[in-house]
């Protein structure tokens, strides 16, 4: 409630409404002067911050102490005296991953290396790569890709006479790749588009090709992104592999709350016998659950922060502390949400646990590819 005085006319301003008090009883808005002083708006937004972390302390008090009370004041039905639960994930979350970022992970430089060896060992290189090209060839009836493996042949001569031509000129050599290359997937054993350097080749071969020999549209998608991520690192299956890592990281914090809803649908699954529980319910089980692994995990980060400068040496322990607390909190608020015997509840809890493994690592792997597609 502002301390602007009320409107003498007893219209809603907003909708029309007839009034019968300060607040309209269909829209909700205040029936105060238009007319705001900027004191007026520097006292609301104090009082909103105010108001936010009054309700925020008090809530969080009781998410941490007593696992599972706010899901089930607010099954309930008693929502006024506490944080809302999706405001309380998106600034739990947004915090916690401000400050993993910043200051716990760290994002990997990403250097594409164009250094090669002396000019000795690479034409050494050169001459074994124009072996296995020239052993290859003999052995390959398919023209298409035989036409492929005469271009890479054709490309590690002139790099050799390159080479012999000029020993200073050893960093333009275009035929050999800095590392052991990169691939998403193997679909098939069909290993002839690795010649391939560029994605323009791969659509040239493909477009060749009769339609029933074209690969299918995941097999081209896959074999396409193989060739642009090793032609855009050179090679380097390693620099490669940091830079997905670099993107996935970044994508965590999506991942995770993709696995909200499939995690309150395994808490479905278990208790779907239990009809006074709908999916929302358990749904703003798991929203606290997670907000409350945040809040742990950040402070077993800064604790252990604060020991490692004090000490100057590792504590983990501390690690190994916090992870039980979170194990043992998840048991404890299914316990007092789910009100289930002790028996039942560790049961389903180890359900839950192994269920969870599995949605996690397919999720894992689906984000992992996909940070792969999006460099």
């Amino acid at each position: 409630m502002s301390h602007l005085p009320e409107r003498k006319e007893k219209i809603c301003l907003n909708c029309g409404a007839a009034l019968h008090g300060r607040f309209c009883h269909y829209c909700g808005q205040e029936n105060i002067e238009p007319k705001d002083s900027f004191w007026h708006l520097v006292t609301h937004f104090v009082y909103d911050i105010i108001h936010f972390d009054g309700k925020f302390f008090s809530t969080l008090k009781y998410l941490l102490f007593r696992p599972g009370f706010l899901s089930h004041e607010y099954l309930r039905g008693r929502r006024a005296d506490y944080l809302h639960p999706i405001r309380m994930y998106v600034f739990t979350s947004a915090f916690f991953f401000l400050i993993f970022f910043s200051f716990y992970q760290k994002e990997e430089a990403i250097e594409i290396k164009e250094k090669r060896d002396s000019p000795i060992e690479v034409i050494e290189d050169l001459h074994v790569e124009k072996a296995r090209l020239e052993k290859k060839l003999a052995k390959d009836t398919n023209s298409i890709s035989a036409n492929i493996l005469k271009e890479r042949l054709k490309l590690v001569k002139a790099d050799i006479a390159m080479v012999q031509r000029d020993s200073s000129l050893v960093d333009s050599v275009k035929s050999l790749s800095n590392g052991g290359g990169f691939t998403l997937v193997s679909l098939d054993n069909d290993r002839s588009y690795k010649e391939l350097k560029t994605v323009k080749e791969y659509d040239s071969v493909q477009a060749s090709l009769p339609e029933p020999e074209r690969d299918g549209f995941l097999r081209r998608a896959i074999k396409r992104q193989d060739i642009h991520l090793n032609e855009k690192y050179k090679g380097d299956g390693s620099t490669i592999l940091k830079a997905v890592t670099n993107k996935f990281i970044h994508l965590f914090p999506q991942m995770l709350f993709i696995s909200l809803p499939l995690f309150g649908l395994l808490l479905l699954m278990l208790y779907a016998k239990h009809k006074q529980f709908y999916y929302v319910n358990h749904i703003i089980y798991s929203i606290h659950l997670y907000c409350a692994l945040f809040i742990i995990i950040l402070i077993g980060l800064w604790l252990n922060s604060i020991l490692t400068a004090i000490t100057h040496s590792e504590h983990d322990w501390i690690g190994s502390v916090f992870t039980l607390s979170g194990f043992f909190y998840l048991y404890k608020s299914m316990r007092n949400f789910y009100g289930q015997r002790r028996a039942i509840t560790i049961l389903k809890y180890i359900f839950l646990l192994l269920l969870s493994l599995l949605v996690m690592v397919l999720l894992f792997g689906i984000f992992f590819l996909f940070s792969a597609f999006i460099l």
